[in-house]
């Protein structure tokens, strides 16, 4: 008995402990019928459950347990396999040499020849622009033309004709001034005789001057004498007349003289228009020699001419080019696609107006994105599988053409710079090229922008290099 129990022993009476014994047997057996129900139900259940002891039912469990974990090592080892052997991505996208087309004048749209989606063929046309603009400017290039080999044709003929004549000219003036020249010379012999003579004159001159001054001082001394009564009168008389012969020998010597200064003169005079005349005949080859020049300045303006023959003609030739333009051709075979163009629309230079897209399966490919861990399996050559989104039901074959030398990121805008101090690895992803095999789609189904997913079959590789080829 608890001390809990002695405690209630203790201050319960003894009426009241009886009472509680009959509550106490009542609980227990209220207990014991619903233990009595439980173990019905449990043995009514354990009746209807199979016996576990039956061997049939328990080999057909091992059995399909078996066979499950059978298949799904299958699974497993074939999917390991698949990927040891298999490169996927779905980061691709169908891409093509999409040919956009704009006006390459301004002009006005005149008629439209093919619709949104149409086939066409490469040189086929797609529009036509208004030419009478173009038309009017064909015909001024072509005046200006005939004005430029006009003047042209006035040059050359001035060249000819100036050549003829100016040698003929310079011909004369250079005999003319070789002559002027021998004149000269001839003359400045002349000044050098008359400058000698004038010399020679001023030494008599000076000679007879000693005479005079001799002979006057001897009929100074004689007269002298003789009035003294020394000499004779013979004496003093021979002493005058030799005196008064000195000095008319003097005066004679000083006629002379004079003379020579007037023959000096008279061939400094000859000198002087020798000279003018030689310097008229140099001014006469000068100018000739300037019409000579006249003639390289015509020759200058002839090339002038012809320069300008030659602009005039490709103003002409370009007129004409600006007329083919007022029709709009397809450059290649494809479909029309973005027809924006509109009859009476006004257009001007480089303004889109529709584009061809070419469908060939020669023309479109795939750029695929792979993961940096994949790129050690691709090499160029190996073969691939394309599943396009828009035909979930069929396969495209592919080859890898090329491999991008550079991460996508390597050329972007702004490319990742890993040194400033908060560097996050990121999985890059390396652009590579697929083309289509040329019997996989007949029918040009596929379009430029269409997703896709490629899976390359890392073991068919054709090519003996991996070296990576330009996309």
């Amino acid at each position: 008995m608890t001390q809990t129990q002695s405690r209630e022993h203790a201050v319960i009476p003894e009426a009241d402990r009886t009472d509680l014994k009959e509550q106490e047997h009542d609980r227990s057996n209220d207990t014991l019928l619903l233990q009595n129900d439980v173990d019905e139900d449990e043995s009514l259940e354990q009746e209807d459950a199979p016996k576990p002891g039956n061997p049939k039912r328990r080999f057909l469990l091992v059995m399909g347990g078996c066979m499950i974990l059978l298949a799904g090592s299958i699974i497993g080892w074939r999917w390991w396999q698949f990927q040891q052997t298999h490169a996927s991505t779905d980061n691709a996208q169908i891409q093509g040499h999409l040919s956009p087309l704009s006006s390459k004048i301004p002009a006005t749209v005149q008629q439209t020849l093919v619709k949104e989606g149409e086939p066409v063929r490469a040189g086929q046309p797609l529009l036509i622009l208004e030419d009478q603009d173009l038309q009017l400017k064909v015909k001024q290039a072509e005046a200006a033309l005939a004005i430029a080999q006009a003047q042209l044709a006035g040059a050359t003929d001035t060249v000819r004709v100036t050549n003829q004549t100016n040698p003929i000219q310079v011909q004369q003036s250079q005999a003319k001034l070789a002559a002027s020249v021998s004149a000269i010379d001839a003359a400045q012999a002349n000044v050098a005789q008359a400058q000698a003579q004038i010399e020679t004159r001023q030494a008599v001159v000076a000679q007879a001057q000693t005479e005079v001054d001799k002979t006057q001082a001897d009929y100074r001394r004689y007269e002298s004498l003789y009035q003294a009564g020394a000499v004779s009168a013979q004496q003093f008389e021979s002493a005058r007349a030799a005196y008064e012969n000195a000095r008319a020998n003097l005066a004679a010597t000083l006629k002379t003289g004079d003379q020579a200064q007037a023959e000096f003169a008279s061939a400094q005079a000859q000198l002087q228009a020798s000279v003018a005349e030689a310097n008229a005949a140099k001014g006469q080859v000068q100018e000739t020699q300037v019409s000579g020049q006249t003639v390289t300045v015509q020759q200058d303006q002839q090339k002038q001419a012809q320069a300008q023959v030659a602009q005039a003609a490709a103003a002409l030739a370009l007129a004409r080019q600006q007329l083919t333009y007022t029709v709009i051709k397809a450059p290649m075979d494809g479909y029309v696609g973005q027809f924006t163009a509109q009859v009476g629309q006004k257009v001007e230079a480089g303004q889109p107006l529709l584009s061809i897209v070419p469908l060939r399966t020669d023309e479109v490919y795939v750029e695929a994105n792979f993961k940096e861990t994949a790129l050690g399996k691709l090499q160029i050559g190996e073969k691939a599988a394309i599943k396009v989104d828009a035909y979930p039901n069929e396969t495209f074959l592919a080859t890898i053409a090329g491999i991008s030398p550079a991460t996508g990121s390597s050329y972007a805008l702004l490319p990742p710079d890993n040194a400033t101090g908060n560097f996050n690895k990121v999985v890059q992803w390396v652009p590579v090229r697929l083309t289509f095999n040329a019997e996989t789609d007949p029918q040009h189904k596929l379009r430029p922008g269409l997703n896709v997913t490629v899976t390359v079959d890392t073991t068919s590789t054709t090519s003996a290099t991996s070296t990576p080829a330009k996309p």
